[in-house]
């Protein structure tokens, strides 16, 4: 199966391009699926956001701070 992967710019256009797309035999049109984050990415995206504590000097300061 042959793919043309197309960007468009204007999302105005993507109605009737759809309809003249699917008038085409054979074409069909796929939706992307949604990339799923993997953990090393909800990690940085919390770093980002500001979500993490420390650094920590001492083991001491890290268990106080996870007592809190």
């Amino acid at each position: 199966m042959t793919q043309l992967v197309l960007n468009i710019a204007d999302p105005s256009v993507l109605p009737t391009l759809k309809k003249v797309v699917k008038a085409f035999k054979g074409v069909t049109i796929d939706n992307p699926e949604k990339k799923h984050k993997n953990s090393l990415d909800e990690a940085l995206e919390d770093v980002r956001a500001g979500r993490v504590s420390g650094p920590f000097n001492s083991v001491d300061e890290l268990m106080a701070h996870l007592m809190k």
